[in-house]
């Protein structure tokens, strides 16, 4: 009786601390996640499966190994958010592959995305989007979702800023350069890129918001 109910401790308090993860870290959906949030989430599991049923290991090295575990995905998800490079790597960028209703073949070729044009066409085909001639503008974003502009509707915005830091990606992708976005920035009277919390560029006009929530256009 000892041994189950042991177990049962092991799984409420794993049970307990992924969710008490998942509710810090505001993640509670699919959608949410990225994949270090997935991988973590595999080696968390992993971990529970693996020790609940094993009387050797202490119950404190158990807890302690989980909290490793969770204070070690918190560190990639943070460092993605404040290190471009790092979430480039981690998660990935949106790859365009119509623009102005023509196939980036470079995009959707290269090895390393391993897209699959048929796949795309069937995403499509469930948005209501029922040929690639209707298209203006796609790119499959890092989770593999697919946004697309059919012809006469507008583009959607760019954010090139993003916690005072540029989004050198997204200036490409508008064929802009950072001299072009500084003086953007300073014709609305902002003199520093730290001091920009977001920065969205939408039908030619850039809306800025500042770290104090002050909205500028």
């Amino acid at each position: 009786m000892e041994y189950y109910l042991l177990v049962l401790a092991k799984f409420v308090i794993g049970f307990l601390i992924v969710i008490s993860h998942l509710n810090f870290s505001g993640k509670t959906q699919l959608s949410q996640m990225t994949p270090v949030d997935f991988i973590g989430n595999f080696v968390l599991g992993g971990i529970i499966g693996g020790v609940i049923y094993n009387d050797v290991i202490p119950l404190y090295q158990y807890i302690i190994v989980l909290v490793i575990g969770v204070m070690l995905i918190s560190l990639l998800n943070s460092i993605s958010k404040r290190f471009f490079l790092f979430r480039s790597f981690a998660i990935g960028n949106p790859i365009p592959i119509v623009k102005d209703g023509k196939f980036i073949m470079e995009n959707i070729l290269r090895r390393r995305n391993k897209i699959d044009i048929l796949n795309v066409a069937s995403q499509l085909h469930a948005q209501g989007i029922h040929s690639f001639q209707n298209l203006k503008y796609a790119q499959i974003e890092p989770g593999g979702q697919i946004t697309a502009v059919c012809e006469g509707a507008e583009m959607p915005s760019v954010i090139l800023v993003k916690d005072g830091r540029v989004r050198h990606s997204e200036l490409d992708a508008i064929q802009k350069d950072e001299e072009w976005l500084h003086e953007k920035i300073t014709a609305l009277g902002v003199k520093e890129v730290s001091e920009i919390f977001l920065a969205e560029f939408w039908q030619g006009q850039m809306t800025l918001v500042m770290t104090d929530g002050k909205v500028c256009r």
